[in-house]
């Protein structure tokens, strides 16, 4: 009885483990971005991890979808790719609204794309890092970076749009999800290390030398006291003797 107990605990158990381990690659099988800073309206560098091919075949190109928001993207160099990007007319919202200033007038980003010089094998993962400015908006949005894997056999679109509350798509597209705005002076230096660093000082335990010679000095004068009123009751009884 014993020993199938243990038979059917153990069936029970690599039935959990194959069903966890089953979830966690089918969890680490998106092509996912972490970025280095994810508040409001910081520069951030985003690194994009591609961990396969398509259902076996190697990867031979990544396009990379800008997101209207950002603006600006710099590529970091990858020397196993080659990089190139698109661009489109860009006219900020400062230009538009003092009449199209041709000197405000510019391009902006709209994909990058890494071309393989040699396949990535199917079964080896691979990085690539894009860095840019983040736009505004509010905790919890979410910056999303759709982008084509390219294999030598099919193609991956890795850009189904996350919804909040619902289950996660079969091909997700990357993103980041945005933090509260750090807050800046007048200069736009982040403040709140100052002012963290301004109440650490407000409350700071005080200096361990000084409460030592407090202690010490409270000592010395209550050694005085005691040995006044040891001599002090030493001369009554000589007296009443």
């Amino acid at each position: 009885m014993q020993k199938r107990l243990v038979a059917g605990g153990a069936v029970t158990l690599g039935a959990v483990a194959v069903i966890v381990l089953g979830t966690a690659g089918a969890a680490s099988a998106h092509v996912s971005a972490t970025a280095t800073s994810t508040a409001a309206n910081s520069y951030t560098t985003a690194t994009f991890s591609v961990p396969h091919g398509c259902d076996g075949s190697p990867t031979t190109k990544l396009e990379f979808q800008v997101p209207e928001s950002v603006i600006e993207v710099t590529p970091t160099v990858n020397p196993n790719w080659k990089i190139s990007k698109t661009t489109e007319p860009y006219t900020s919202p400062s230009a538009a609204a003092d009449g199209e200033h041709a000197e405000d007038a510019a391009e902006r980003v709209t994909s990058v794309t890494y071309t393989a010089k040699t396949p990535l094998p199917a079964d080896e993962r691979d990085t690539f890092a894009l860095s840019f400015s983040l736009p505004d908006g509010k905790a919890g949005d979410l910056v999303e970076f759709p982008v084509l894997q390219t294999c030598e056999k099919g193609s991956v679109e890795w850009n189904q749009e996350q919804k909040a509350g619902e289950a996660e798509p079969e091909h997700p597209a990357p993103s980041v999800t945005l933090t509260a705005a750090e807050a800046t002076d007048d200069d736009g230096d982040p403040i709140a290390t100052a002012t963290t660093e301004a109440a650490a000082g407000s409350t700071a335990p005080a200096d361990p030398d000084l409460v030592g010679r407090f202690l010490g000095l409270g000592g010395l004068v209550l050694g005085a006291v005691a040995l006044v009123v040891a001599v002090a009751g030493t001369r009554r009884r000589s007296s009443a003797k």
